[in-house]
C-alpha cells in the first residue's frame, strides 16, 4: 500500500479516519499512480492557498462553502501557488548554489519512498537542492512568515526573537539560559494543528520518509520557504511581467527558515503517529471516538467526516455557538468546544446554566430557553441618533493576492477592486438604484486603484458632516488608510472619510466605549443591543439581514466575499461574454452588501415604533 505525505497527515488525525475512508483490501495491496498523487497534492495546495485567502478576508467572518464554484475557477488560484514555487526556487539557487530540481508539476519533482511493514511511505519534494556539501530539502508554502516573526521569548525582562536571519536564512535561536518563555514558543512549533506548527509537521513527515530513504548516508538539511510579509512591491516590470527584486528595505519576497532541529524533535511524534496509523489501517475500526482539535472545526482543513462525528450536534445553536466562545470553566476544569461535545453537551441548552457567567452568554441562553428576542431599545435609539447624515454606506471587495500585483502592495494585501456606495441623505431616504454608485475594475492585471480612489473621494464628502458606515468598519478603514499611503495626493479627503467611519455593528451588537460616552452604565455598555436565536451567536451580515428584511443572497450568482475574489481572479482568462456576466454578478453582489445595511437600519428604526 502507498501512503503519501497527505495520507499520513489525514490518517493520523484519529484512529477512525482510515475506516471512514473505507480503505478496501484492494487498496491496501495497490500502489498509487503518479496521476493520483498529483491530484491529491494539488488538492492540498489548493486548500492551503484558499485557507490563506479566507484567513485574510476579514470582511464578515462568515463561513464560506466553495463547493459551488467550478473546478476551473478554483484551480485558477493554483497559478499563484506555482508562481510562489518558482520564486522560491530562484531564491534557493541564489542562497545555496548547486543544482536544484523543481517543477510546476509535482510528478517532475524529486520523489522519495520508504517501505516498512508492507506499507510504502512516499513524498515528492517541492525543491531538491544539492551542492558539494549538502542535500537541501525545501518545502514551499503559500503562507507568510508573519506567524514566525511574531514569536518572541523572554529572559528576565529582555525580549528575543525565536528566529534570527543570517546569510538570507532564518535560524532557530537557542537561549543563553533556561527560559520557560522559550519552551512555550517551541511547543507552538510542535503543535501540528496550530498556525505555527502545521507547516513544520508537514516538513517533518517528509523528513521521516527521506531520512529513512537515505539511512544517514548523506547530510540533509530541511527548510521552509514562505512569503515575506514585510516585502513591498515597487511596481517594476520587465517585458510586461512583474519583477520581484529586493525592495527598498532590502527584503526578498521569499524567506527561508532552517528547520533541522525542530523537525528532528518532531520525529518521535511522527514515529508514534506512524504506529497509530498502521494499527488504524489494519484494524479499520469505524466506531465513534472522542473529537479533538484534530477535527479542525471551522477551519479550511476541517475533517471531511465532521458530518458523521458531529451528527448529534445541531447545525444551529450548537453548544460552542455562544458568542465569541473560547471555553467554560467548572470545578476548576476548562471545557472547550471539543470537550463540550465529548461530554454530551451538544446544543446551547445542554450547557449547565451555572457554568455561564458572561452577561452576553446569559442573554443568549435566555433567548434560547424562552425562544424570545432580546432588544435594548434605549441603546438602539441612542446608537441611531449618534449617526450623522448623510450616511455613506460603503463596502469594498478585495483580492488578497498571494503575490503583490501593484505598487505598494505586500503578499496578501487586501487589494481593492470594487466598491459599492449607497448614500442615505436622511433617515430612510435612499433609493436602491438611484442612490447607488459602484466601481468595478475591468481587469485583474491592470492597476485601476487610482480611478477607484478618484470616484470614492468624489462621491463621499464628509467635510460638512455625515459619516461613512460599514459592517465591520475596521476593514473599510484599513483599506482607506492603505490607499491614502499609496496615493498621498488624496490623503486629505481619504483621511476625512476614515475619521468619519462608523460601524453598523455598534447599533446591532455593541460598542462599549460608545455607549459609555452616551451615558449608559457598565452593564448596559457591555451587553448586546439585539439578539435573536436565528443568529446562532453570529453578527455577520448574512445572519442579521434576514432578521430585518426579506433580502437574500441565495438567488445571487456571487454569494460571498471569497466567491467574489475567485471570480475576479478569472477576469483576464474570460471571454468577453463571460467577463460581462461575471462583472454583472459582482456588481449585484457588492450592491446587495450596501443596500443590506440601508435595510438593516430601516429595520432597527422599525423596532422602536
Amino acid at each position: 500500500m502507498a501512503i503519501t505525505k497527505t495520507d499520513f497527515i489525514n490518517y493520523t488525525r484519529c484512529r477512525r479516519y482510515p475506516a471512514l475512508e473505507n480503505i478496501r483490501q484492494d487498496k491496501l495491496e495497490s500502489n498509487l499512480t503518479v496521476e493520483e498523487y498529483l491530484k491529491e497534492e494539488n488538492n492540498e495546495k489548493l486548500k492551503e492557498i484558499m485557507s490563506m485567502l479566507v484567513e485574510t478576508d476579514e470582511e464578515n467572518g462568515e463561513e464560506t462553502d466553495l463547493t459551488k464554484k467550478v473546478d476551473k475557477q478554483l484551480n485558477a488560484m493554483m497559478d499563484y501557488y506555482k508562481e510562489i514555487e518558482i520564486l522560491a526556487a530562484s531564491q534557493v539557487e541564489r542562497t545555496f548554489g548547486g543544482k536544484s530540481i523543481y517543477s510546476k508539476d509535482t510528478f517532475m519533482q524529486e520523489s522519495f519512498d520508504y517501505d516498512l511493514n508492507g506499507i510504502k511511505y512516499m513524498c515528492y519534494v517541492d525543491i531538491y537542492n544539492e551542492n558539494k556539501d549538502d542535500i537541501n530539502i525545501i518545502e514551499v508554502k503559500a503562507t507568510t512568515n508573519r506567524k514566525y516573526n511574531e514569536l518572541n521569548y523572554k529572559i528576565g525582562e529582555e525580549t528575543f526573537p525565536l528566529f534570527t536571519q543570517k546569510d538570507n536564512i532564518f535560524y532557530l535561536n537557542k537561549p543563553s539560559e533556561p527560559s520557560d518563555s522559550y519552551d512555550k514558543k517551541i511547543l507552538k512549533l510542535l503543535n501540528r494543528y496550530g498556525d505555527e506548527g502545521k507547516y513544520i509537521y508537514d516538513l517533518a513527515v517528509q523528513r521521516f520518509i527521506i531520512d529513512n530513504y537515505y539511512k544517514k548516508q548523506k547530510k540533509i538539511n530541511y527548510y521552509l520557504a514562505v512569503l515575506n510579509s514585510e516585502y513591498v512591491y515597487n511596481g517594476e516590470t520587465e517585458n510586461g511581467k512583474n519583477v520581484y527584486k529586493k525592495d527598498e528595505n532590502g527584503n526578498d519576497i521569499i524567506v527561508i527558515y532552517e528547520m533541522n532541529e525542530i523537525t528532528k524533535i518532531y520525529q518521535k511524534y511522527i514515529e508514534a503517529d506512524r504506529e497509530k496509523l498502521e494499527k488504524s489501517i489494519f484494524e479499520l475500526d469505524n466506531s465513534p471516538c472522542r473529537v479533538s482539535k484534530s477535527c479542525e472545526l471551522k477551519k479550511r482543513t476541517e475533517c471531511k467526516f465532521k458530518p458523521i462525528c458531529f451528527s448529534k450536534v445541531p447545525s444551529k445553536n450548537a453548544s460552542y455557538n455562544y458568542k465569541r466562545f473560547i471555553s467554560f470553566k467548572a470545578n476548576g476544569i476548562k471545557y472547550d468546544k471539543y470537550d463540550l461535545i465529548n461530554e454530551g453537551y451538544y446544543s446551547l441548552g445542554d450547557v449547565p446554566k451555572e457554568w455561564i457567567t458572561n452577561n452576553n452568554h446569559l442573554i443568549q441562553r435566555e433567548c434560547y430557553d424562552e425562544n424570545k428576542v432580546y432588544i435594548n431599545k434605549e441603546k438602539i435609539k441612542a446608537g441611531l441618533n449618534s449617526l450623522s447624515y448623510p450616511i455613506y454606506h460603503l463596502d469594498f471587495e478585495t483580492f488578497p493576492c498571494p503575490i503583490p500585483r501593484f505598487r505598494g502592495e505586500k503578499p496578501y494585501t487586501q487589494s481593492c477592486f470594487e466598491f459599492s456606495l449607497h448614500i442615505e441623505k436622511e433617515p430612510g431616504k435612499c433609493d436602491k438604484d438611484k442612490d447607488n454608485y459602484v466601481f468595478l475594475a475591468t481587469s485583474n492585471t491592470e492597476d485601476q486603484r487610482e480611478e477607484m480612489v478618484k470616484m470614492l473621494v468624489e462621491k463621499i464628502d464628509v467635510s460638512n458632516g455625515g459619516c461613512m458606515l460599514a459592517q465591520n468598519v475596521s476593514f473599510e478603514k484599513g483599506r482607506i488608510k492603505e490607499l491614502s499611503i499609496i496615493f498621498p495626493e488624496y490623503k486629505k479627503q481619504l483621511t476625512q472619510i476614515y475619521n468619519s467611519g462608523r460601524d453598523l455593528l455598534e447599533i446591532i451588537d455593541n460598542n462599549k466605549e460608545l455607549y459609555k460616552s452616551l451615558g449608559f452604565d457598565e452593564y448596559n455598555s457591555s451587553t448586546v443591543n439585539y439578539y435573536n436565536n436565528e443568529q446562532s451567536g453570529s453578527y455577520s451580515i448574512k445572519k442579521t439581514l434576514p432578521l430585518f428584511t426579506n433580502l437574500t443572497y441565495h438567488d445571487l450568482e456571487v454569494q460571498n466575499g471569497v466567491e467574489a475574489l475567485v471570480e475576479y481572479s478569472m477576469f483576464d482568462k474570460m471571454t468577453p461574454e463571460e467577463l460581462n456576466k461575471s462583472r454583472n454578478a459582482l456588481t449585484e453582489y457588492c450592491k446587495q452588501d450596501t443596500w443590506a445595511m440601508v435595510e438593516i437600519l430601516r429595520g432597527l428604526r422599525n423596532l422602536l415604533k
